[in-house]
């Protein structure tokens, strides 16, 4: 079966180590859209941040971000498909995370979420120094985040250690039942581990899911190419999953194909290979 539409990650996927993208992906991408496939970008990342990412490509698809939460139209400048965290859950949200001694990040309503505030600033929290440092513009540090809750929030979030985050996540999600809990490994340093809190049943497969019912498109007819936890979802809705060669080993091993690492254009190999030359996945590579 062709596939229709591909759903690519950015960091860790799209994106090589220097953040940027080859330029053998990007014709690799222009053929696929020339031939008339669909292909768009699912990511964690918000408008602000894939603006410089999607400049340099000429998609012709809405985009998946925020985790599945929006579906924007970045040629109308329309959104098609959004959902906040409720302000209650939100601040039940808050509370469980500092009951676990986690310190929660609020993020600002979608579509725009053009800032992010915290109130707690750890120095051996390494990797979310780093976000802090990358965000200058978007980064807010306040004196409680339970006061920036002022409507419906994109998310709230922690970044800690991967073994605490995994030993705790099992407890955020018996707490938080009406939500979903998403880990990402992070991108900066594997050492540490985003979790996210996000309205129920919203993830990048659902994100995934909705894009393709708007285009009318058959979720076997989808292949999805991703690196991280936060793909999984993803991996479990398309038609073809395709772990990058850098994924982590539970994300591979979730994956019906691998293809070659970030920084081995990965995502132009496996778009020359399914959709370009027209081959039939097998289970691994």
């Amino acid at each position: 079966m062709p596939y229709r539409l591909i759903a690519i990650d950015l960091d860790g996927t799209l994106l090589d180590a220097h953040k940027t993208i080859t330029e053998r992906t990007k014709q690799a991408i222009q053929r696929a859209i020339e031939q008339g496939v669909r292909v768009t970008l699912c990511t964690g990342r918000g408008l602000v941040t894939s603006a410089v990412v999607v400049r340099q490509l000429d998609l012709n698809t809405p985009l998946i971000l925020n985790g599945g939460a929006l579906i924007y139209d970045s040629w109308a400048r329309r959104t098609l498909y959004v959902r906040n965290l409720r302000r209650g859950v939100a601040f039940d949200t808050v509370h469980q995370l500092r009951a676990l001694q986690l310190d929660p990040v609020v993020y600002a309503p979608l579509p725009e979420c053009q800032y992010f505030y915290f109130d707690a600033d750890d120095p051996s929290n390494v990797a979310f120094r780093r976000y802090v440092e990358n965000n200058p513009e978007r980064a807010q540090r306040v004196e409680d985040v339970l006061d920036m809750i002022w409507n419906d929030p994109a998310m709230v979030a922690a970044t800690e250690t991967v073994g605490r985050v995994r030993a705790l996540a099992p407890q955020v999600v018996a707490r938080l039942p009406d939500t979903t809990v998403t880990l990402e490994i992070s991108p900066t340093d594997p050492a540490y581990c985003h979790l996210t809190i996000t309205p129920a049943g919203v993830s990048k497969g659902s994100g995934l899911r909705e894009l393709a019912g708007l285009l009318g498109i058959g979720l076997a007819e989808t292949m999805a190419v991703g690196d991280n936890l936060n793909d999984l979802d993803m991996f479990a809705t398309a038609g073809l999953s395709v772990a990058m060669g850098n994924a982590t080993p539970e994300v591979k091993a979730r994956a019906r194909y691998v293809t070659a690492s970030n920084n081995e254009d990965g995502v132009a190999a496996v778009i020359e290979r399914f959709v370009l030359d027209g081959q039939k996945p097998c289970i691994t590579s």
